[in-house]
């Protein structure tokens, strides 16, 4: 296999695959230059503003270009190590998006906190960069590699506040977990090579086909391997009991990289699992043949469950925001759970609707967060009669907590209402009572905010910043919010198209 994978004349592209993999090159190229263009100073332009404009039109042009080519069916690149899909399309216009939503509200927030370095944006360009070659891998090596990528920027960014003492803990915790998960997958991935002799998806899909799970019972280093493979991602996505860095590492994180990290990042391991799990298990969804699939079913759903039940009611005692944010995505990445058990195009596609929803609504919410000049431990306290003082930004902020809550009319709204429907279709009945049942705590940890904004007779004593580019992200936020809330249809078959394999 892997002299298969050097051979130069593997290299060669086609105009197809050319197209395919522009968006993917316009990045890697914008990486390099934006480093080159932090080194530079032009006249009288701020460093750090050409920096910003070259990355937004860097990001910009690697959107419009995936828009403009849309790949309607699988185009595969470099021996089939990657693949550039309707899949990967849609996974890409997500992150690219929230990227773009991400450095344009950050520029005054960076000025405002006294970090704009002009290294954030090509380490931000990198960490998108792994994300895009992440949702095309179909080869374990390559998945990995995009995967330590987009892990070891955002390990950087985490620790961007270097003079604060709780930003260097977020730091140097989520590298060193990170790195343990990160060794756990590796090592999951080698005992797979090691049973299979090879790590593209499609030839282990194949085997599985072929052999069923009685050869994963009968090989203990194939088994082990999809074992530590799959705890190496639920560590990546917060999965309860493996969801313990996440409120240390939002709280500690600057407020755009915890939006960031939420949404971009969340999507981008969401989509390389859902390949996984599709090579892994095909159409029959999680139910294997035999007991392996019993087993690994049993225990998928008893995760979700057991997040869903940590992220909300953890979430109820907590006074720290961006802490009740990160439970608050645990709680979610239980939801997601759900529509992976559901099995492939009603669950995944299920799963696809949500991540867009979720991505506009909180990148939302750490918008206000970010032009709230609050106190470097952001209390929700702080914001008691905030809606009196600053009716236009409460009334925003309370848009998008009721989206994630699930209050109609939202994108919130119709992606839990998706989402559990589908469960429901498929038999998961009682997993989809107890998301709904958990969804309803929810609902009062994120109204106890809008009651603390509009009723609390104390004034609030925060400001505002006025940021056009940050208020300008907002009105999408606002936009997209509303739009899938009442005209869902589109993206709805979008999803249900990227899902077919």
């Amino acid at each position: 296999m892997f002299p298969e994978l050097i051979n130069p004349e593997n290299l060669y592209l086609s105009r197809i695959q050319m197209n395919a993999l522009m968006p993917i090159l316009i990045l890697t190229g914008g990486v390099l230059f934006s480093m080159l263009l932090a080194t530079v100073k032009i006249g009288s332009i701020k460093t750090n503003l050409l920096v910003f404009g070259f990355t937004v039109f860097t990001l910009v042009l690697s959107l419009l270009w995936t828009i403009t080519h849309w790949v309607h069916e699988p185009t595969p690149i470099f021996t089939n190590i990657l693949a550039m899909d309707y899949f990967s399309c849609f996974f890409s216009v997500l992150i690219l998006a929230a990227t773009i939503l991400t450095v344009i509200s950050s520029y005054s927030y960076l000025e405002k906190i006294n970090i704009h370095y002009s290294e954030f944006y090509p380490l931000l360009l990198t960490a998108t960069l792994g994300m895009l070659l992440l949702v095309s891998s179909t080869e374990l090596l390559t998945l990995f590699v995009s995967l330590e990528l987009m892990s070891l920027t955002v390990y950087i960014l985490v620790g961007l506040r270097r003079k604060i003492s709780i930003s260097n803990e977020a730091a140097i915790k989520y590298f060193i977990t990170g790195s343990v998960a990160s060794a756990v997958l590796l090592y999951g991935i080698a005992m797979i090579y090691g049973a299979l002799n090879s790590t593209k998806i499609s030839e282990i899909s194949a085997f599985l086909a072929q052999q069923g799970s009685e050869q994963i019972w009968s090989s203990h280093t194939l088994l082990l391997g999809f074992v530590l493979l799959i705890v190496g991602f639920l560590f990546k996505i917060a999965v309860a009991p493996f969801h313990m860095w996440t409120p240390d590492v939002y709280e500690g994180a600057p407020t755009n990289i915890t939006s960031y990290m939420a949404t971009a990042l969340k999507a981008a391991v969401f989509a390389s699992l859902i390949r996984i799990m599709d090579g892994m298990v095909g159409n029959q969804g999680v139910s294997l043949i035999g007991a392996f699939g019993d087993i690994f079913y049993n225990t998928l759903w008893v995760l979700a469950l057991l997040t869903m039940i940590v992220g909300n009611f953890v979430a109820l005692m907590q006074s720290n925001f961006k802490r009740l944010m990160a439970y608050s995505a645990i709680a979610h990445t239980g939801y997601l759970l759900v529509g992976i058990l559901t099995g492939p195009m009603a669950g995944y596609s299920g799963v696809l609707f949500y991540l867009v929803a979720y991505t506009a609504m909180n990148i939302g919410v750490f918008i206000v967060i970010s032009l709230v000049n609050l106190k470097e431990e952001v209390k929700i306290s702080d914001l008691r009669g905030f809606g009196r003082k600053n009716p236009v930004t409460a009334s925003i902020l309370t848009l998008f907590l009721l989206s994630l809550s699930g209050i109609p009319p939202t994108a919130g709204f119709v992606a839990k209402y998706f989402l559990f429907t589908k469960a429901i279709e498929a038999d998961e009945v009682l997993l989809s009572l107890a998301a709904v049942i958990t969804s309803v705590v929810s609902v009062y940890y994120y109204l106890r905010i809008v009651v603390i904004m509009y009723m609390s007779e104390e004034s609030s004593e925060v400001e505002v910043q006025r940021s056009p580019l940050a208020y300008f992200a907002l009105a999408v936020c606002v936009f997209l919010t509303l739009n899938y809330g009442i005209f869902p249809s589109g993206l709805i078959h979008a999803a249900q198209k990227a899902v077919i394999f």
